[in-house]
């Protein structure tokens, strides 16, 4: 049941991204995959998935940049 649930809010993570970031599926899928996002999203599910959609993508972002060495962006 859990994997279920885990395995929904992830398609809400990538749905979210992709909408808030403007990027196709396949970006997305593509840039998660490359940054291990899924991993994370999957370990930290518990707090992840109490926090709203634009926090979410902002804290994948810094992930990201960290991964790819940036120095992320101020909002």
């Amino acid at each position: 049941m859990k994997t279920n649930i885990i395995n929904d809010f992830l398609v809400y993570v990538i749905e979210e991204y992709k909408f808030l970031e403007n990027k196709t599926a396949k970006d997305t899928i593509e840039l998660f995959t490359k940054n291990n996002i899924f991993d994370y999203v999957m370990r930290h599910y518990e707090a992840l998935h109490t926090m709203g959609g634009r926090a979410i993508v902002d804290d994948i972002n810094l992930l990201i940049n960290r991964h790819e060495g940036r120095t992320p962006k101020c909002r």
